[in-house]
């Protein structure tokens, strides 16, 4: 059990820094983001200060770019966009 949690808190940790690094920069309308891993699925929840769906998909397509970087295809990646936190628009 404490393996799969250092393995899971590892790769969000990981997974965060990517992001901090070669995402957020490039985006400024990214509030914020949140990850939850659960049972091989990341799923990246962004915030965003507004957005459009051509958008959306840019950031999916770099997220994809740089997430190959771990070098595992173990995960699942499940991105959700969101302005308001009801209505969730949700890429995979």
């Amino acid at each position: 059990m404490n393996l799969q949690k250092n393995i899971m808190d590892r790769t969000i940790k990981t997974v965060s820094k990517l992001l901090d690094k070669l995402i957020l920069p490039k985006y400024e309308d990214i509030a914020e983001y949140h990850i939850i891993f659960n049972y091989g699925v990341i799923e990246i929840t962004f915030w965003m200060d507004g957005t459009d769906q051509e958008t959306e998909e840019e950031i999916v397509n770099e997220c994809w770019s740089v997430l190959s970087l771990l070098g595992s295809d173990d995960y699942h990646f499940i991105f959700k966009f969101t302005t308001d936190g009801d209505d969730f628009y949700t890429y995979s």
